[in-house]
């Protein structure tokens, strides 16, 4: 039996709760459906999860969680919001977190097998547990998503924000170089992600391992007529609003009598209006109450994601759940999809909008595509078999 501790900055949930807290819940299901693991869950519970669901996580899993206090000043720069005095800080704010010298015994006296730490900014914590096997997981490179910020023209359009993503990055790297240590293993589930802070940390042990689906259904493939039905899932922020913005402007709108439009997030209300006003069927969800039913009565999933890192959970969702994922190079990232077999990938408006007329006067190979790319994403990122890649490595 192998028993590993994982000490994380949020309480993991089934699905994500005010922070990446589904990942560590999904890999500790997949190892214990490969068997032979024991876990218990240390947790600074940053995601605010209330007693009963910490409860339901702990029944689910058969494990049980430690909810580590926040630092007192942590809460009180919220309630008297001086957050802005991170700048005086060296390194990003959560990486001051600390284990008391109870917990930090507590976790010893469990005498695990690995400690397993969650979340980049407690990498640090390592140093306390010589004994164990130690596996890092960033997820994401923090200070890659920063310098990629600072590559963008239309992030960089004010010197506020060259000043703020420069700071952030140059805090997340120092974090990053001064946090690693040579004997423990350092996973991302982005490929670039490891690779820059292998470009960081030449000297670490970094791997990169695929990010695992969540919850999928299955679904007959078969587009709906005489309209195939186009989500646009997720939030309209920072991360997608560029790109979105640009292609929902260059829609031709012939193409409106073989598609209709569905946003499944919040902040999409003036589109749809502009939308309608062009002639298009189109329906606005702010939330949906069952995710994957609400996903599968849709044919087609179109991201379009201008800037991020890791993988794309909502994108994962909908290739495994049975949707033709419609994406920009940073939505399919760190996938194991193929453009033209398995998804389509767009760089431009223009190109998006000539695979659009493609699959409306082609609708049967576009559903293949669909299954290839759903067989691929069920078969290549399994829980199971991602936590056991994981446990390899040990």
């Amino acid at each position: 039996m192998t028993r590993i501790a994982l000490i994380s900055l949020s309480t993991p949930t089934f699905n994500n709760v005010r922070a990446a807290s589904a990942l560590p819940y999904h890999l500790m299901l997949g190892a214990e459906e490969n068997g032979n693991t024991e876990f218990e869950v240390w947790s600074f519970n940053i995601n605010d999860v209330n007693e009963k669901e910490v409860r339901k996580t702990e029944e689910n899993l058969k494990v049980k969680v430690h909810l580590l206090g926040k630092p007192w000043w942590y809460r009180w720069m919220f309630r008297l919001h001086l957050v802005f005095l991170r700048i005086l800080l060296h390194y990003p704010i959560l990486s001051y977190f600390r284990l008391s010298e109870q917990s930090v015994k507590d976790i010893n006296d469990y005498h695990p097998d690995i400690v397993w730490i969650y979340g980049e900014e407690l990498f640090g914590l390592a140093r306390f547990f010589k004994n164990s096997r130690i596996v890092a997981l960033g997820p994401d490179c923090e200070s890659m998503y920063y310098h990629r910020c600072l590559t963008k023209n239309w992030m960089t359009d004010r010197l506020s924000k060259v000043m703020r993503y420069a700071f952030a990055y140059w805090q997340y790297r120092g974090m990053e170089r001064d946090y690693c240590q040579r004997d423990v293993l350092y996973h991302f589930v982005g490929q670039k992600d490891a690779e820059f802070f292998k470009g960081i940390n030449p000297e670490a042990d970094v791997r990169f391992i695929r990010h695992p689906h969540y919850a999928w259904r299955p679904k007959t493939i078969k587009f709906h007529s005489p309209k195939i039905s186009l989500l646009f899932a997720g939030r309209h922020d920072f991360y997608c609003q560029h790109g979105t913005d640009d292609l929902l402007e260059s829609l031709d709108d012939t193409l409106r009598e073989s598609f209709e439009i569905t946003f499944l997030g919040k902040g999409w209300e003036p589109w749809s209006e502009r939308l309608k006003c062009r002639g298009w069927s189109v329906n606005v969800i702010n939330f949906a109450p069952d995710y994957i039913e609400e996903l599968q009565k849709h044919d087609i999933q179109v991201n379009a994601i201008d800037i991020g890192t890791g993988t794309k959970g909502k994108v994962l969702d909908a290739i495994s759940n049975g949707l033709l994922e419609l994406g920009s190079p940073y939505a399919l990232e760190n996938i194991a999809v193929e453009n033209g077999k398995s998804c389509l990938v767009f760089k431009t408006p223009s190109e998006a909008i000539a695979l659009l007329q493609d699959v409306a006067a082609n609708p049967a190979k576009y559903e293949e595509i669909a299954e290839g790319g759903r067989k691929r994403v069920l078969q290549e990122h399994a829980r199971k078999k991602v936590a056991a890649e994981i446990l390899d490595l040990f």
